[in-house]
Formats: structure tokens, C-alpha cells, sequence
């Protein structure tokens, strides 16, 4: 019950006059009317007579009961707070236009206990509805947020740092920003492990749906039967084993944002078609639903294959592949750019260790080695030896031993067979096995290259060729006397 007012806060309060609360009533958004305790009303707004379908003049003076009776509205909420005594709420179908008015009676009583009044706000139905379909929206949107979350915890997104400082991807970076503000569909190619997940991702931060959810989707790793679900979602009880809430798929869950299809080439050509059409019309039906979908997701595609043979093969859909073939990007390997790999090799290595530690490990033997290999597997090839070199880590010879032990040795492909007859060496050379009495010895004779390398490059001079590899002197003596080193003439 609301308490009276104290004599201070009534002096506090604003005097209006007649005409000022005049104003207020006209200006007020939702329609108000007054009635007395019998329902006829005596007082109402222009936006309330807007609402109910009538001149002002045709409600004032007028009976609520008497309107009910000749047709107008359908019931009347304020006869039902006069009989209930209590606020009501309801909605009114008007006649005259067809709407429907949503309304909220309050009696008003005096002291006595008696009715001395009904105070009315009324607002036309299709405001409310519109209330109602966006808060809908909302959830949805909300839901959208929760099912791509939940999806996304369960990857292993890793790292999304950009590292470039070859010509070539500073070039390609560039390209990147002018066409991130679009949203064309993107085809990135490339050998595998190349940083095409990154990159994609590059594109959606930088692009005006940075705000919205990145969904990438490993095309390759999901089973077959499931591709539809996952990719469209489900509706509750669509086959066995479905959730009963149903679940959202890739589309819903990348509405307005991105979704990135890793290895499209390995999508069946039944998925394909079902692809092309959402990816065209903008559209999808959920599995076992009927209600048609509208999305507006950009796609960002990538493969290791190559698809214009694929197609000629038949093995990808034409129509799909021109589709996806807006704006082809191709990333070059590793062994192309070889000015990004001490620079990715350095920020791999502050993941795993100590920033001093870092360019202890990285000294110019290490950096020469690292370098000159052909890295067949990229950036993902080299942030694993990366990391499994930091594990075991020690200053100098060590660590340029234990890179070439990892990069050198292949492990046996099954436990009870033999390594077999090849290993593969550090400069991708293939040796029989008959030649190698074993991996120290396979070992001395890559590190007998390498210090003759480096002594020739510094003409045999044993301080400048030391300072080269970081290690002493005395030490390079005992190593070219242990491997046999002599000047050569």
C-alpha cells in the first residue's frame, strides 16, 4: 500500500496546472481513459480513442457495457476489475478496424472502501506483438550465442597470432585487410599446415561481423550420417538419440558471422548440393523441421587439394566450386617464405619458455639448421619440433643435437616391426639404413656437414666460425678432432 506523502516532500512536489496535465495526457503514448464506478467513461486520450477505433467524442459519456452490447469490442476489461475489485488485464478485439487492443484496468478506491473510479491504459495489439518477436529474436540470438559457446569449448583453437615478415604474406596480409570489409566467400589453398585456420580467422576480425561468432568446421572429421544434422541442426525428437531440446547447426550458430570449412574437398557430393543451395539462397530447414530458415553467413573455405582436378574427376561438384571460388587466395609453404620461419620459431618458443631462454636456444647454428630444412609439414610441423625441442632444452650443442635427432628420426610404425630400411635426414635426403650403423652415427656425420659448412663459410677461421655457433672454441677443436674435420686444401 503506498504510504501518504509527509508535509516536507508535498511542498517538494510540483503544482501543475489544469492545462499542463492536459498536455501530459495528449502526449502520452499508450492510450488513457477514466470511467466511475458503473463503467461510463468520463475521461480518455486521443491515443486511446486511436486504439479503440473511435472518435474521442464517441467513447466519452459512453458505458463500456452499452459498447459490449451494440458490438464494438468483444468484452470489456474495465466492468471486470468493477466486478473482481482488483486489477485486470486482457485483450479486446475492436470491430470497427480488426485490431485488437491489450488493456489494463485499476479501480480506484476512497476512503470508504467503495469504487470511486477505473483508471485504463490501453495499446494496440501488434505493438505488443512486436514486443514479443523481438524479445523472441533476442532468445534466439541468445540461444545462438549459447549453442556456438558450447561448441566452441570443446576445440582446441590454439593460437591466432598472424606472424609474417616474408614478402610474400606481408603482401597477402595486406590483401586480407581490403577484402575483409566485404563478404564475399573466400577459398584459401594450400599445402597442409600453412595457417589457413588462422588466417580465416584474420579475415573475420578484421571484418565488420568481428562481433558475431567464427564457427570452423573440420569438414573431414565428421562422420558422414551427421554432416545434415550438424551442419543445419535438428528438431527435438528428429531421429534417435536427438536431443530433446533439438540443437542448433553450424548456420544458425555462425548467423551474421563467419563459418569456416576446413577441407571442404572431403565433403561427400550428396552434401555438397545441400551446401550450395544454403550457401545461395541463404536458407536451410532444420532436420525434421519445416519452418525454412533465413541466415546470413559468410563463408570462408580451404582445402590441400587441388578441386578444379577434383572436378574434372568429378569428385567436386563444378557449380559448388565456382561458388566457393570468389576470392582464391593461395598460401605458400613454409619453405617458400623462409624469412617467417626464425620469426615463428622465436614466438613458439616464448609459448614453451622463458624469453632469455628463447634466445639462448636460438643461436646462429640453430637459426642455419632451421632454415635450411624443408619443413614438409609447415608451420604445424614446425611449432611440434618447436616444442618438443624446449622440453629437453640446453645451451648449444645439445640443442642443435636434439633438433637434428627429432628431425632425422622417424619412428617405427608399428611395435613389433623394424624402423625399416630408409630414415629420412635432415636435408630430406633418402639413405638405406646399410650405410648408417646407427643414429649416432647418422647423427656425427649431419653435424660433420654442418660444422664444415660453417667453417668454410668463415674460411677456416676457428674464433669467427666459434662465435657462429655460439660455443667456445676449445670445444669446436675437440668436436673437429672427435669427427674427424681437417682443412681441406
Amino acid at each position: 500500500m503506498l504510504k501518504p506523502l509527509s508535509g516536507e516532500m508535498e511542498q517538494k512536489l510540483p503544482l501543475f496546472t489544469a492545462e499542463q496535465l492536459n498536455k501530459f495526457f495528449e502526449n502520452s503514448y499508450d492510450g488513457i481513459l477514466v470511467s466511475d464506478a458503473e463503467g461510463t467513461i468520463i475521461f480518455g486520450t486521443p491515443s486511446a480513442a486511436l486504439c479503440m477505433g473511435v472518435k474521442l467524442e464517441e467513447l466519452v459519456g459512453k458505458n463500456v457495457k452499452d459498447l459490449v452490447n451494440e458490438g464494438r469490442y468483444n468484452q470489456s476489461i474495465i466492468l471486470k476489475a468493477i466486478e473482481q475489485r482488483q486489477q485486470q488485464s486482457g485483450v479486446v478485439s475492436v470491430a470497427a478496424d480488426g485490431n485488437r487492443v491489450f488493456s489494463t484496468a485499476t479501480p480506484i478506491f476512497d476512503e470508504h472502501g467503495a469504487i470511486s473510479m477505473v483508471i485504463t491504459n490501453v495499446r494496440t495489439d501488434s505493438i505488443m506483438e512486436k514486443y514479443i518477436q523481438e524479445l523472441d529474436q533476442i532468445k534466439t540470438k541468445n540461444k545462438r550465442y549459447r549453442s556456438a559457446l558450447k561448441y566452441l569449448s570443446h576445440l582446441n583453437v590454439g593460437t591466432n597470432a598472424v606472424i609474417a615478415e616474408s614478402p610474400k604474406m606481408i603482401s597477402i596480409l595486406n590483401y586480407l585487410d581490403r577484402i575483409s570489409g566485404t563478404s564475399s566467400t573466400v577459398l584459401l589453398l594450400g599445402e597442409s599446415g600453412t595457417g589457413k585456420e588462422v588466417l580465416s580467422r584474420y579475415i573475420h576480425e578484421k571484418s565488420n561481423r568481428s562481433s558475431e561468432p567464427f564457427i570452423p568446421v573440420n569438414c573431414a572429421a565428421i562422420p558422414k550420417d551427421l554432416l545434415e544434422s550438424e551442419f543445419y541442426g535438428y528438431e527435438k525428437g528428429a531421429f534417435t538419440g536427438a536431443l530433446t531440446t533439438g540443437k542448433s547447426g553450424f548456420f544458425e550458430m555462425a548467423d551474421h558471422g563467419t563459418l569456416f570449412l576446413d577441407e571442404i574437398a572431403e565433403l561427400p557430393l550428396d552434401m555438397q548440393s545441400k551446401l550450395l543451395r544454403s550457401i545461395e539462397l541463404g536458407e536451410f530447414q532444420r532436420v525434421g523441421g519445416t519452418m525454412v530458415i533465413k541466415t546470413d553467413v559468410r563463408i570462408i573455405a580451404a582445402t590441400n587439394q587441388n578441386l578444379e582436378e577434383m572436378v574434372e574427376k568429378g569428385l567436386f561438384r563444378k557449380d559448388l566450386f565456382y561458388r566457393l571460388n570468389v576470392i582464391p587466395i593461395l598460401i605458400p609453404p613454409l619453405r617458400e617464405r623462409k624469412d617467417d620461419i626464425l620469426a615463428l620459431s622465436k614466438y613458439f618458443l616464448n609459448l614453451q619458455l622463458s624469453d632469455e631462454e628463447s634466445e639462448a636456444v636460438l643461436n646462429s647454428g640453430l637459426s642455419d639448421f632451421l632454415l635450411n630444412y624443408d619443413w614438409p609439414g609447415n608451420i604445424r610441423e614446425l611449432k611440434n619440433v618447436i616444442e618438443r625441442v624446449s622440453i629437453d632444452y640446453s645451451i648449444g650443442e645439445q640443442s642443435l643435437e636434439r633438433l637434428i635427432e627429432i628431425l632425422s628420426y622417424k619412428p617405427q610404425t608399428s611395435p613389433d616391426q623394424s624402423i625399416g630400411n630408409k630414415v629420412v635426414s635432415a636435408d630430406r635426403e633418402i639413405e638405406d639404413l646399410s650405410m648408417v650403423e646407427n643414429l649416432k652415427t647418422h647423427m656425427d656425420k649431419l653435424e660433420k656437414r654442418y660444422l664444415l659448412a660453417v667453417l668454410k663459410q668463415c674460411n677456416w677461421n676457428i674464433v669467427n666460425a666459434a662465435k657462429k655457433l655460439e660455443i667456445h672454441r676449445s670445444l669446436l677443436y675437440r668436436k673437429m678432432q672427435a669427427l674427424e674435420i681437417k682443412k681441406e686444401i
